[in-house]
């Protein structure tokens, strides 16, 4: 059985400390990194692609060894990697992968899902087209993130599909978003 965190305590905007929408978007991205970090748990070791400020790693066990991978150093033991870039991903050597918050930044998800295949397993966030485009697209919200792409929940589930994946669980973070537990098919 697949454990589900529970949401953390939702921080009312603007909140106290002035931080507002910052902390809203906070307070997501870190019930996202928990959730990853629990269907993770076993993993002896996790590469985290796209890592940031390498948030994930503060979630994990500390047994499990941690591989950041970033398009800037993000310190000592960062792996460079452009993944718009013409390279392909580097060979890691690893099983398990996350990719939290980096899907809708890179251009060619196709390319992507199928370099991931050095993985046996990955967790991945995604945010699907949703009503807020619909509000966009009619003019009643200006759209201040600039996506690559957006597509729906079936057209994505496709996509990993015929890259070799099978979706194993898909937790909704809020709507539009989503994480989901992937596994490599033979």
């Amino acid at each position: 059985m697949i454990e589900t965190v529970p949401p953390p305590r939702h921080c009312p905007a603007p909140c106290v400390d002035g931080g507002g929408a910052w902390d809203i978007l906070q307070d997501r991205w870190d019930r996202r990194m928990r959730q990853a970090a629990a269907w993770l748990a076993n993993e002896p070791a996790v590469v985290d692609i796209g890592c940031g400020h390498m948030g994930l790693r503060e979630h994990l066990a500390p047994t499990t060894r941690y591989v950041p991978v970033d398009i800037v150093d993000r310190g000592p033991g960062t792996v460079l990697h452009d993944l718009n870039g013409p390279g392909p991903l580097p060979v890691l050597g690893e099983r398990a992968a996350a990719l939290l918050g980096v899907v809708e930044y890179v251009e060619d998800v196709p390319r992507l899902l199928t370099s991931l295949r050095q993985f046996d397993r990955v967790v991945l966030s995604y945010n699907h087209a949703s009503v807020q485009d619909l509000l966009w697209r009619l003019g009643l919200r200006d759209k201040r993130v600039l996506w690559l792409h957006r597509h729906g929940a079936m057209r994505f589930a496709g996509m990993v599909g015929r890259a070799g994946w099978q979706i194993t669980c898909r937790h909704r973070v809020r709507i539009g978003e989503a994480i989901y537990d992937l596994r490599r098919t033979c």
